[in-house]
């Protein structure tokens, strides 16, 4: 039986793990997730944001109950920290910072993008927030449930960006053109959130 070892918990993740155990039903797959949501839409994170989406649990393509209903073993708060490919084990550590080593006979790493937070000042700021991950869109969306978005200004012009301007531009009705032409959006209000 192969040991089948992926660090990341997204689509091509996912669609590794499930492909594997397709091809040899008694694969040993174990997933590495950094956080507790495999295989979530992180693109719809504005989505949710914005009210369009209700139920953040909507995001996921799959829940953890049904990735391992295929087999699959999910090490969710898991962090890859070193990778010995002579003995061919990953050593990983949980949230608490216990390690562990897992061994494998082929490792698939597909961690994705980690942001740029760019040198402005302020963004350390309260109402400053970055939307890459689930915890973070928790962490909006507690703000917004205090205080609701008057104004915004999203920053960075990829899929979340742009999506986070057409959310903005739900909740606020409106939209600077020529800040959107420079690849961010803003929304003119009194406070910004």
């Amino acid at each position: 039986m192969a040991r089948l070892l992926i660090i990341g918990g997204s689509d091509a993740d996912i669609a590794a793990a499930l492909r594997a155990r397709e091809v040899d039903p008694a694969a040993d797959v174990t997933v590495v997730v950094a956080d507790a949501f495999p295989n979530y839409s992180i693109c719809g994170l504005p989505f949710y944001l914005s009210g369009e989406v209700p139920d953040w649990r909507a995001l996921a393509h799959r829940t953890a109950a049904e990735i391992e209903g295929h087999g699959i073993t999910l090490r969710l708060d898991h962090t890859a920290r070193a990778i010995d490919p002579v003995r061919r084990a990953v050593t990983v550590v949980d949230r608490d910072g216990s390690a562990q080593e897992l061994a494998y006979d082929r490792l698939v790493i597909a961690t994705g993008a980690v942001p740029i937070r760019p040198r402005i000042a302020g963004l350390d700021l309260p109402g400053v927030y970055t939307l890459h991950s689930m915890e973070d869109s928790f962490a909006v969306h507690a703000r917004l449930a205090l205080d609701p978005m008057r104004a915004a200004v999203v920053i960075g012009g990829g899929y979340i960006g742009t999506e986070m301007g057409d959310s903005v531009i739900d909740v606020c009705g409106c939209i600077d053109p020529c800040a959107a032409s420079q690849s961010s959006t803003v929304c003119r209000g009194r406070q910004a959130f």
